[in-house]
């Protein structure tokens, strides 16, 4: 791309004060410095904290003055607390590939030891928070991406960060464990094929249409997003998924008002009747109040003796045992990167069609992936 001369790379470096390479490009990384200009921020950062009392000198301000991002700062300030002195780009070159995990020259079998016991006593603990711990079991002191290091590359699976599966404490009482082992029990004894998952989601306008928009590199607009009148609304759907190739991998309804008994009854007459449910299948629902009462309070009598069908509850706390949980995960995704422009282009209660065609292209291979990731 051609840049107009005032916003090129290189005009940008030599405004600025910053060196470019053949390619025009402004070197700010710490890394790309020289030994040189790091020992000339190391000095002014030195001079800053001691003009400050000892106390930490203002990153941003020392940042401004020597002309480097306060990343560059931060990654100088790092090397002069955990080794001393700033260290050469080509020493941080040739040490580069070497593994940061157990083992490593920086930490030892004790160091690793406490790591992992600081993880199994709060695996939500920060980066900051590994470092303190380490310090002070053992007095090694570190810098944090060390501790990443260790996480990401010290073991055949990387200890990323993701989101933990929220346990409530009344999960585990003794009531309801044994409600968890007959249901295993039961649901064994079925062809998994017979098995139907039903449950409710409330579908909202934010779904599809409060998305994030790049801001423009040139002027620093950030894009308007047009939306219909009706991005406001809130919907509620009712569905089941199943992985039986006689019938549909999804099937659902949507509503906009709330979910309730009288809306989940005709749910199951129509799953019913468009072949969804067949004899001898098998729905598990959760415990829900719809489900079981209002109308529903004889559901399970009604669909055994009328069509055969056998109702299972699954037991209190365990929506990851419900296949039809990531199916929504699945919608909710998918809603996110959705095509605004076709979604333009969909008339009234656009949020309720873009569901029904992501829920329409749903495929019985990933329901089946569903299944097994539920365990079945």
């Amino acid at each position: 791309m051609n840049f107009p001369r005032d916003v090129s790379a290189s005009g940008f470096a030599v405004r600025h004060g910053l060196s470019t390479n053949a390619y025009g490009r402004a070197y700010r990384n710490g890394s790309a410095l020289s030994f040189e200009q790091k020992v000339h921020i190391s000095n002014s950062y030195l001079q800053a904290k001691a003009a400050n009392h000892g106390n930490r000198p203002i990153i941003t301000a020392l940042a401004r003055q020597c002309q480097v991002t306060r990343g560059t700062i931060v990654k100088i300030e790092r090397e002069l607390f955990t080794v001393g002195r700033v260290i050469e780009p080509k020493e941080i070159l040739a040490n580069r590939d070497l593994p940061s995990g157990p083992g490593s020259i920086s930490l030892s079998d004790l160091d690793a030891f406490v790591i992992l016991m600081l993880y199994h006593q709060e695996p939500s603990m920060t980066l900051k928070g590994y470092r303190l711990g380490l310090y002070a079991y053992t007095g090694t002191l570190v810098c944090e991406m060390t501790i990443s290091n260790f996480f990401h590359r010290g073991f055949e699976i990387k200890g990323s960060l993701c989101k933990p599966n929220l346990i409530p404490y009344d999960k585990f009482r003794p009531e309801n464990l044994d409600r968890a082992l007959d249901y295993l029990q039961t649901v064994a004894m079925f062809d998994r094929s017979r098995l139907k998952f039903g449950d409710e989601k409330h579908l909202k306008g934010s779904e599809l249409w409060c998305r994030k928009t790049r801001q423009n590199v040139f002027t620093g607009d950030v894009p308007a997003v047009m939306t219909r009148s009706d991005f406001r609304n809130t919907y509620s759907i009712i569905g089941f998924c199943g992985i039986d190739n006689r019938a549909s991998p999804v099937r659902y309804g949507v509503v906009q008002d709330n979910n309730n008994a009288d809306n989940f009854a005709v749910q199951v007459q129509l799953a019913l009747s468009s072949g969804f449910l067949l004899p001898f299948d098998v729905l598990v629902l959760d415990r829900a109040a719809i489900h079981t009462g209002g109308r529903n309070t004889t559901l399970e009598e009604w669909l055994w003796n009328n069509y055969r069908i056998f109702l299972l509850l699954l037991p209190a706390r365990t929506p990851e045992w419900n296949p039809i949980e990531l199916v929504w995960n699945i919608l909710v995704q998918r809603l996110r990167v959705f095509s605004l422009h076709l979604v333009t282009r969909m008339g009234g209660h656009s949020l309720v069609h873009a569901a029904q065609v992501v829920l329409d292209n749903i495929s019985h291979e990933e329901v089946n992936g569903c299944f097994k990731k539920c365990g079945y």
